[in-house]
């Protein structure tokens, strides 16, 4: 059966005050999966990952982060047992039309030289700039087929265009979504917007991880509703 995992930005300000007890805290409310985020790379945190019998789909680390901080990176993913990163956000300078695209690509490139010797994966996780702008379609056609992409249902819905589509159309590249709802230009906690995730947990690929991932007040709260409402579904 499919896991509903963690997008751990949706946690990003109770691990700021104390990380191992949020850790322990998503376990405790069913969560079996993290995408990391937002945490601390190091051994500390791969221990308390661990202690807490969580598997770890995929680090999600700007491409800076991901290029300057390799070794560091690579450690991490190896002690948590994680063979998959991704670019969190196009950086600014690939927002420059051809230039910037184009550095962007040759980068995503060298990353994916880099890390695939350490058989870890490479992907990009886009927003909405990207779905607006057709930049996926750009990507698509320029990246070495071993490089992924990341789908977040939330910038795909809220760039009007639909989730399943999206993923239909680059399902060659797709290796992981976040579960994020819509309503009113604001995500929300998945089942009460209007995002139909039925429709597209019954066409995803089995190798597709899927995370929820959310701006909540009271995120466990969120997250717990969110996990149950989304197993429902499968």
């Amino acid at each position: 059966m499919r896991t509903i995992g963690l997008q751990t930005y949706t946690v990003r300000a109770l691990m700021k005050e104390d990380l191992e007890f949020t850790l322990s805290e998503l376990k405790s409310i069913g969560i079996k999966e993290i995408e990391v985020s937002r945490m601390p790379i190091d051994a500390q945190t791969a221990t308390w990952i661990k202690q807490h019998d969580l598997s770890v789909c995929a680090i999600q680390l700007t491409l800076n982060k991901l290029m300057r901080d390799t070794a560091n990176v690579i450690a991490f993913a190896k002690a948590v047992n994680a063979n998959h990163v991704v670019v969190s956000v196009l950086p600014w300078w690939g927002h420059i039309p051809l230039f910037g695209v184009n550095m962007f690509i040759k980068k995503m490139h060298e990353l994916l030289m880099i890390y695939e010797k350490e058989g870890i994966r490479v992907s990009f996780h886009h927003h909405a700039y990207e779905i607006k702008k057709n930049l996926l379609s750009i990507f698509d056609q320029h990246f070495d087929k071993r490089i992924g992409f990341v789908l977040d249902t939330y910038w795909i819905t809220l760039s009007q265009k639909d989730p399943l589509e999206v993923y239909q159309t680059y399902s060659h590249r797709v290796r992981g979504i976040h579960l994020r709802d819509y309503l009113d230009g604001h995500d929300i906690t998945p089942g009460k917007g209007k995002v139909d995730f039925k429709r597209i947990l019954d066409h995803l690929l089995e190798s597709v991880y899927t995370v929820i991932e959310e701006n909540a007040l009271d995120p466990l709260i969120a997250v717990e509703e969110a996990r149950l409402y989304l197993e429902g579904l499968l």
